[in-house]
């Protein structure tokens, strides 16, 4: 459900308790961006749209879900 979602799922292990796992994500938090996108009339049809996103940078990860769904 998480990478479904653009989610990934964090376990507490002995070698990396909660804390730990919060800190990680609060990290993860100040570096991220969020980027926009409105579709054309002729590309917002009703169904599902696959999302690809590439990023031609070295060292740095894309988080998003697959797609999504559109219509009324």
């Amino acid at each position: 459900m998480a990478q479904e979602t653009g989610g990934r799922l964090f376990e507490v292990k002995k070698n990396l308790d909660v804390a730990q796992i919060y800190n990680q994500i609060a990290e993860e938090l100040r570096a991220q961006y969020r980027l926009g996108y409105t579709p054309t009339q002729d590309a917002a049809t009703s169904g599902y749209h696959r999302i690809d996103l590439t990023l031609h940078q070295k060292g740095l990860l894309i988080q998003t879900r697959d797609g999504y769904y559109t219509g009324k």
